[in-house]
């Protein structure tokens, strides 16, 4: 901020209105136009040195309308000069960026963070018994002992500022700033402060505030761009994991994908590291290409039952900010497949979803019952199935699905002929029965489905290649079904239908090799037993966010909650709800409430690891407000200004004074006492005068 600064410079936008008093008198003055008259005798009474006096006088008044309006305008702008006059009490508020992007190298080789911390330390140091002071970090953390408010307690400042650390968040100037002209509401000092130490990492500060209201009036707004010499050769940042859709068995190995981006201009070839709760570790490298995303995919080891969570972290870049994540997930165990049939109606499916009849490979134990049991896990079953007490049998399997289970119907491998019609609600009905001696082409006609997610080669490319097809029923799919395999000429072989909550499988073609050689290609049995696991997975209360993201939590979770780190960061914290805005740091936690508990598993912030930063002196994030960016070069610079900026001197009575002095000379000059008669005797020279020019 500037020595002679304008706390309200809205009204300096409005300085050309002090014009308008000469636009007046130019553009409105009465217009001169001449008339006839008897005589002029009249007019020869008149002073001729009135009328120079008259125009001297009306420049006069316009000189003083125009002074008033301008004096009127700088006084509501309401100017200070900073660095002169009286010393007053001082309410300070330090705002300290403590986002991902300081934990960057800076000068001397300490993170940006810590250099602002201690510059932080030497403003509080210089405090007077009367000042108080206020620490706002732009990333909330639960782990930091923040004053409530303003205060004079030097002790309780320095304390705050030693538990400063980095966090892996992107955090909120707008909301910052808020909190800092909360401080103030209140505050009965003379002088207030606001003194931001950042590195103005466009990310954050190009972002335009909504509803971004003015500070207090008198209110200085300081920010202190701390420099970042030391930009990172190679960053890689996970930007997100995906796990698969289908239930997670234990027992089974977990593909997990992980999302890299390198946003950099040159190669970087990293390490990602993998930590399972049970203290599985494993690790990959991998190669993100200059300016490109990646898919990272990694095999876990079968976990065991229950509610598991896994660390992910790279290793090999310049920047660690963006580095880690954290995923959890519910683990079943082995799950039941019911057959309604015999296991020669179903062909190679039983065997595909079971290889050994027992679980051990696949999770998945399959039984075979003649009349379908609607109460258990996947159920397949053959339209056979339905020959008898159909009605009921439909009613079943639809309550069934709308309460979330997951079906697949097919024909029996025995079948020869079609079917009765089935219920309206059925999207995707079989038709008549077809062959073909040659064998038809078998195509994905959706190939994004769940059902394909371990069928993918390294390219990503579907893994069925030279299927064939020799008996089947074309499905009639209507809008509300989606196909999933079918023919080359379009027509549908296998349909996917959501119901209520669960999800049905129709199929055209039975699961046997007399009528596909599907059950002949290796990619058969992670086909079959996608099927059998695409029921959804079961609730696990777990909340997946970025660091930095909004902790919303259900009202039931009561007022007071207890947050304790499972993995990752260290955090045991208790409080109110309500002052837990969000959690700053990758790792998985459990939030208990009075009744219930949650689980959140959050990842670093990816944006704090993009190097763009603000060089000039123009910040969006503060919209209109009055401030100045000082250039950060040591805890000496903040004291300083801080120094300088105690001293203020209020030119705004001033201003208001030479406006009522300009009002009141303009009312006299423009109401003058009127003129007093002229005597015959003064007037007489005057007249002899004229008479002499006129003979």
């Amino acid at each position: 901020m500037t020595g002679l600064t304008a706390l309200n410079p809205f009204f300096l936008s409005l300085l050309p209105l002090a014009a308008l008093p000469v636009v007046f008198h130019f553009f409105f003055r009465l217009k001169k136009s001449p008339r006839v008259f008897s005589t002029l005798m009249f007019f020869d009474r008149i002073d001729p040195k009135l009328n120079a006096r008259r125009r001297l006088r009306e420049w006069l008044i316009l000189l003083l309308r125009t002074l008033l309006i301008l004096c009127l305008l700088l006084a509501l702008a309401k100017p200070v000069w900073f660095g002169v006059g009286k010393e007053g009490s001082v309410a300070v508020a330090l705002v300290i960026d403590n986002s991902g992007s300081m934990s960057g190298t800076g000068t001397a080789g300490r993170t940006k963070l810590k250099e602002a911390v201690d510059a932080a330390r030497g403003l509080v140091a210089q405090l007077r018994d009367q000042d108080s002071a206020g620490i706002i970090l732009l990333v909330d953390d639960p782990v930091v002992p923040l004053p409530a408010g303003l205060t004079s307690d030097k002790s309780a400042l320095r304390s705050a500022l030693d538990h400063i650390s980095e966090t892996e968040a992107s955090g909120s100037v707008a909301a910052a700033i808020e909190h800092a002209n909360a401080l103030f509401e209140k505050s009965p000092a003379t002088h207030f402060e606001i003194h931001v130490l950042s590195d103005l990492q466009q990310e954050k500060w190009n972002q335009p505030p909504v509803n971004l209201r003015a500070p207090r009036a008198g209110t200085s707004l300081v920010i202190h761009r701390l420099p970042s010499p030391n930009l990172p050769r190679s960053n890689v940042a996970i930007t997100g994991v995906r796990l698969p859709t289908k239930v997670i068995l234990s027992g089974r190995k977990l593909p997990v994908e992980v999302q890299l981006a390198n946003a950099l201009a040159t190669e970087s070839r990293v390490r990602l590291n993998w930590l399972t709760d049970a203290g599985t570790r494993g690790s990959d490298e991998f190669t993100v290409p200059a300016k490109s995303d990646k898919t990272a995919s990694v095999t876990l080891e079968p976990q065991n039952s229950g509610l598991r969570w896994v660390s992910l972290q790279i290793e090999g870049d310049d920047f660690d900010a963006d580095n880690r994540a954290f995923i959890g997930f519910n683990c079943q165990e082995k799950k039941n497949v019911l057959f309604a049939g015999k296991a020669a109606d179903f062909g190679q499916l039983p065997l595909a979803v079971s290889p050994t009849g027992d679980g051990k490979l696949s999770g998945l134990i399959p039984s075979f019952a003649d009349t379908p049991d609607f109460s258990g896990g996947f159920l397949a079953l053959t339209w056979n199935s339905f020959a008898a007490n159909a009605q009921a049998r439909w009613d079943a399997l639809k309550k069934f699905l709308d309460a979330g289970g997951c079906a697949l119907m097919a024909p029996a491998a025995s079948a020869t002929a079609g079917f009765n019609p089935p219920p309206d609600w059925l999207a995707a009905a079989p038709g008549n029965f077809q062959t073909a001696s040659n064998g038809l082409a078998l195509v994905a006609q959706d190939q994004a489905n769940s059902i394909f997610s371990d069928l993918r080669d390294e390219k990503g490319d579907l893994a069925l290649r030279n299927v064939k097809v020799f008996r089947f029923l074309p499905l009639r799919p209507a809008t509300n079904a989606t196909p999933v395999l079918g023919l080359e000429d379009g027509r549908a072989l296998l349909a996917e239908q959501k119901v209520g909550k669960g999800r049905l499988f129709t199929s055209g073609m039975a699961f046997d090799s007399a009528w596909t050689t599907l059950t002949l290609k290796p990619g058969f049995i992670a086909l079959a037993q996608n099927l059998a696991l695409a029921q959804t997975g079961a609730a696990t209360n777990m909340i997946s966010l970025v660091a930095g993201e909004p902790l919303r939590l259900a009202s039931s979770f009561g007022e007071n909650i207890e947050v304790q780190s499972l993995g990752g960061s260290p955090l045991d914290w208790k409080g109110k709800l309500a002052q837990l805005a969000t959690l700053p740091r990758a790792g998985v936690y459990a939030v208990r409430g009075e009744t219930e508990t949650s689980y959140v598993a959050t990842r670093s912030s990816e944006k704090e690891g993009r190097q763009s930063f603000i060089s000039g002196d123009t910040l969006p994030a503060l919209g209109s407000l009055a401030y100045a960016v000082k250039d950060f070069s040591g805890g000496e610079s903040l004291v300083s200004e801080f120094r300088r900026l105690e001293k203020s001197l209020d030119l705004s009575p001033f201003l208001l004074l030479l406006a009522l002095a300009a009002l009141a000379a303009e009312g006299w000059l423009a109401n003058p006492p009127p003129l007093k008669a002229k005597s015959a005797a003064k007037l007489k020279p005057v007249f002899e005068e004229k008479n002499a020019a006129a003979r």
